[in-house]
């Protein structure tokens, strides 16, 4: 076996320098030889300053990208927080003009911004309408609820046509809804505790100009009574309504059911007119006759007074009409007290 043999070497120590660890790491040269004997020796080369030197530049590594990591993770949170700042005095920086805006627009709260016209405002960031009034579609506008809309509470409905709140907006005190407004049913009338009172019938006492008659029965408050108008119309007692009055040869009850100057002749199988029609027909009295002209009756004409030609009945009774004039017939003469043609003799 060969023994280790130690080479002499002058080795100088130099003041300045500082022993250190050496770490350990794969870059370094293998110091250690093997022998061939299994044992080890180090050959320490004193000389070489780098080897004293602590290897700085991996253990800083990690450091240098934590901190880029954390550089850039800033500088972006800058960047957001500007872009959100920008954003926001951008809004705040527009200008809005008064007046401008409709409903539902976002607006700056308790602005003039909202059209005003159209009773909007701003109180909530939107154009809207302020209680208890409701933006309506159909006038643009906020107004009060109209009839059959949903409604919470009754302000929210328009009183000042007789709508309250039950759960819609309807009529008030049994009125119902016509058109526009609430009234009174028909057959009835606002009394004076404002509700709704069943109409008076003929003749009964009535206000003068006020609605208390039966309108349903086409009656009107005439000189305190109700009445039907008589110029045109008549209590019918069947209908018990006001009817139209009768023309020439209606079927009639009474005098009243004809139309002025005709007659209703009530005595059966007696003709008191001047051309024979049944009873209960309205007709002219026997010194009148019917012109379809003027749908009244006129005055039949007296002796040596002009008539239709072919057309007696525009005579007074026993004179005929001769060549257009009333003239008594032959073997008669006028009798002016009798107003009649007498026989001679």
């Amino acid at each position: 076996m060969q023994q280790a043999r130690v080479v002499q070497k002058n080795i100088q120590f130099r003041g300045d320098i500082q022993i250190r660890e050496i770490p350990r790491n794969e870059s370094e040269p293998h110091m250690l030889s093997s022998l061939s004997d299994g044992q080890s020796s180090w050959d320490p080369n004193l000389t070489d300053t780098e080897a004293f030197n602590t290897p700085t530049t991996q253990s800083t590594q990690p450091k240098y990208v934590v901190i880029v990591i954390v550089v850039v993770g800033i500088v972006l949170v800058c960047a957001i927080i500007g872009t959100v700042i920008g954003v926001v005095l951008g809004q705040k920086t527009k200008t809005v003009a008064d007046n401008s805006l409709a409903y539902n627009e976002v607006c700056t709260v308790d602005s003039n911004q909202c059209i005003s016209s159209q009773g909007l405002s701003c109180s909530n960031g939107f154009c809207s309408c302020s209680s208890p009034y409701s933006w309506n579609t159909a006038t643009t506008s906020c107004t009060y609820l109209t009839y059959n809309q949903s409604c919470t509470t009754s302000n929210q409905c328009d009183s000042s046509v007789g709508l309250i709140c039950t759960s819609t907006c309807t009529c008030n005190n049994s009125k119902v809804w016509n058109i526009s407004t609430c009234v009174c049913p028909a057959g009835t009338f606002l009394n004076s505790s404002n509700l709704c009172q069943t109409a008076y019938t003929v003749n009964q006492s009535c206000t003068i100009g006020s609605y208390q008659c039966d309108s349903t029965k086409d009656l009107v408050c005439n000189n305190s009574r109700c009445q039907c108008d008589y110029s045109t119309k008549y209590w019918n007692i069947n209908f018990q309504a006001c009817k139209q009055r009768l023309n020439y040869s209606d079927m009639c009850v009474s005098d009243s059911d004809c139309l002025p100057t005709l007659i209703c002749p009530t005595v059966p199988g007696v003709c008191n007119c001047s051309r024979y029609l049944p009873d209960l027909v309205c007709n002219c009295n026997n010194t009148k006759y019917y012109d379809p002209t003027t749908l009244q009756c006129v005055n039949r004409s007296s002796f040596g007074g002009s008539c239709l030609v072919s057309a007696n009945y525009t005579c007074l009774i026993t004179l005929y009409c001769n060549g257009g004039t009333c003239a008594c017939p032959t073997g008669t003469s006028w009798i002016a007290a009798n107003t009649a043609c007498v026989t001679s003799g």
